[in-house]
């Protein structure tokens, strides 16, 4: 009898021993915040988000004035306006096609940028006065010598020293002109510089 109630104590100690699972046998399960996952709407925000190719700023109305696919293709209008006086560049880098513009205005007043003189510009107005001064002497001189008369009127031989005070003329002509279109050319310049092109979508 003492055999027999053994046994069955032991098989029903093995049994429940068998259907008890030890805890190092489970397996853990990882808690992870909300925090931590990532979120559909900031993912899709950063996608869908616009940022000019010059600036890399993403606030502000921007266009697409070439045909440059992607985030490559927006861009500011007063970036690409400033790119496009600096480079005097008509057509886009990346795509090769001509950028779309609606026209051109001059900036308000305050907007304009301070021209930046330079001691060459003191320089040429400097030859250009001095030039003028010596040409008008020199023109003096010849009406004093009565050369239209002479030359024009009474169709006497020109003298060497007419000559000479021809050539000096056409020297100093073309000292002045060249003075004259280094001073236009400069203004133009400024000029174009205060101008804003107004980009508008290519491909709507």
């Amino acid at each position: 009898m003492r055999t027999t109630a053994r046994s069955s104590s032991v098989e029903s100690g093995l049994s429940v021993s068998s259907t008890q699972v030890s805890p190092s046998s489970t397996p853990k399960r990882v808690i992870r915040h909300s925090w931590l996952l990532p979120s559909p709407t900031i993912s899709t925000t950063s996608a869908s988000r616009r940022i000019c190719r010059i600036c890399q700023m993403d606030s502000g109305d921007m266009v697409r004035p070439c045909d440059c696919a992607g985030t490559m293709g927006d861009v500011h209008q007063e970036c690409l306006s400033k790119w496009v006086n600096m480079s005097h560049k008509k057509a886009c880098e990346i795509c090769k096609s001509e950028y779309a513009k609606g026209g051109a205005h001059f900036k308000p007043l305050r907007n304009w940028e301070k021209p930046k003189i330079e001691f060459s510009s003191f320089v040429g107005v400097f030859i250009l006065l001095s030039v003028t001064l010596l040409a008008y002497y020199i023109i003096d001189i010849m009406n004093e010598r009565y050369f239209v008369e002479r030359i024009f009127v009474k169709k006497m031989y020109c003298r060497p020293d007419d000559s000479g005070r021809i050539f000096v003329l056409f020297v100093l002509a073309l000292a002045a002109l060249n003075n004259i279109y280094t001073i236009i050319k400069e203004m133009c310049n400024y000029l174009r510089n205060q101008r804003q092109i107004l980009f508008v979508s290519k491909h709507k």
